[in-house]
């Protein structure tokens, strides 16, 4: 049985059935577990409104597992599409006619850290296999050129990671007034000298030097947990880094998460604790998040055009596109709870 058939919608709408749980909870206490909640309300207009919504990754790995997804009555059709059939893992819901159209979809989540250790790793003379060869860049430009003198010292990849890594945190910054995530153009903000934007910005950044100096990466997308905020889970989207050695696999890195620190908690770049944060942030990534997918441009199912970022919640009401980039097109909230025990803990 899938592990997402764990948690089902029942008949009545939106319970959640509870099944025996496999042998792999014996390291529970290694795990925190999480409900994410979308409420969403489209406007009314048009004689139908369609919804995709981003769900956390259905791809389980040792740091994240998707437990299964449930979600209200309302909608005249609603499914989820998992990959490989979609590129990322999506709920599609449509109401036909001007009935109320608001739902809840909850997923049930695992998080744990995430830790490689880099300082065993000595050589990686395996050549890098098909289905990541796409995560290189094979473009000129200013990337290129950047990325050829950023890592002008290095002398096998996981150095060059390094370089690009530590390049990217001591020159980028985070500009509180980007709107929502930014746009991820590394090109653009190398060409106007303008390193500042939100964590998209700074990552693609790294992802994309990475790439030019033969080193493959992608962005990882996905929910920001902040649990420090008057004993609240603040949510807010955030995207991470990871980076390809031949013989070891995808690496973590987190270039974004120091400069949003260092606004948000009003330190020094200059600060121990946050030289501390940049040699941890190299080959980690916290807890606190929870991944989405790695998607760029994508389409999504019965939607003609591709969407730049799938993070947020997208809609099509009659013949109108709204971005859930934009919060004043569509009415949605994040919720967040973390599972305590048997019980569940409302933040």
């Amino acid at each position: 049985m899938n592990r997402r058939d764990f948690i089902k919608l029942a008949a009545s709408g939106g319970t959640l059935l509870a099944l025996p749980a496999w042998g792999y909870y014996d390291e529970i206490a290694s795990w925190k577990t999480y409900r994410l909640n979308y409420h969403v309300s489209l406007p009314e207009g048009g004689r139908s409104a369609k919804l995709w919504l981003p769900i956390p990754d259905s791809n389980d790995t040792l740091y994240q597992r998707n437990m299964g997804s449930v979600w209200s009555e309302g909608a005249s059709t609603a499914n989820l599409y998992d990959p490989p059939k979609n590129p990322a893992a999506t709920f599609f819901g449509e109401w036909k006619g001007s009935s109320p159209r608001t739902i809840t979809v909850g997923t049930m989540i695992k998080t744990a850290e995430r830790r490689v250790a880099l300082s065993g790793i000595r050589s990686h003379s395996e050549s890098i296999p098909p289905a990541i060869r796409a995560d290189l860049a094979t473009d000129g430009g200013i990337v290129r050129k950047t990325a050829i003198q950023v890592t002008k010292h290095a002398n096998s990849p996981l150095e060059k990671a390094h370089a690009v890594y530590n390049w990217v945190v001591d020159n980028a910054h985070y500009d509180p007034t980007v709107k929502s995530c930014g746009k991820g153009d590394a090109e653009a903000m190398l060409a106007n000298g303008n390193l500042g934007g939100k964590s998209l910005d700074i990552v693609a950044l790294f992802v994309n030097l990475c790439r030019c100096a033969g080193v493959p990466a992608r962005g990882a997308y996905g929910i920001l947990l902040n649990e420090s905020i008057g004993g609240k889970i603040a949510a807010s989207h955030h995207a991470r880094a990871e980076f390809y050695l031949s013989g070891t696999g995808w690496i973590p890195a987190d270039p974004a998460e120091i400069h949003r620190v260092i606004l948000e908690e009003k330190m020094s770049f200059a600060d121990s604790r946050i030289a501390e944060l940049k040699t941890q942030l190299f080959g980690y990534w916290k807890p606190n998040w929870i991944g989405l997918n790695h998607e760029r441009n994508i389409p999504l199912p019965f939607l003609d055009t591709r969407v730049p970022l799938f993070i947020y919640p997208y809609a099509q009401v009659g013949s109108e596109f709204l971005d859930g980039s934009d919060p004043s097109r569509i009415s949605y909230r994040i919720e967040v709870n973390e599972m305590v025990g048997t019980g569940i803990h409302f933040s």
